[in-house]
């Protein structure tokens, strides 16, 4: 399960701690936001400075769009020269 943390107040006039685990967060601008993963330990934070944060659930973590690899890309354009030549060799032939 994911959760979206957004900083709503000023880290200054905290005390260290608190400054720092806005930091640990990801938080460094007021309203910045983070989407992290669930976990005892960042619930943990979140629950120190849970003053200066705004917590939502997200039902579903969201899926970025899938990059090809470089390898993909080279591979394809392999792929479409060999087509382009076997093309023109057969037509040589024929």
């Amino acid at each position: 399960m994911n959760i979206k943390i957004t900083q709503v107040k000023s880290g200054i006039d905290r005390s260290e701690r608190q400054k720092k685990t806005l930091v640990a967060l990801g938080l460094r601008k007021l309203n910045a936001s983070r989407e992290v993963e669930a976990t005892p330990q960042i619930l943990g934070m979140v629950k120190k400075v849970s003053h200066l944060v705004k917590v939502d659930t997200l039902s579903e973590s969201p899926k970025a769009p899938a990059k090809k690899k470089a390898s993909e890309k080279v591979a394809k354009v392999e792929t479409t020269v060999v087509a382009e030549v076997t093309k023109d060799v057969s037509q040589e032939e024929a």
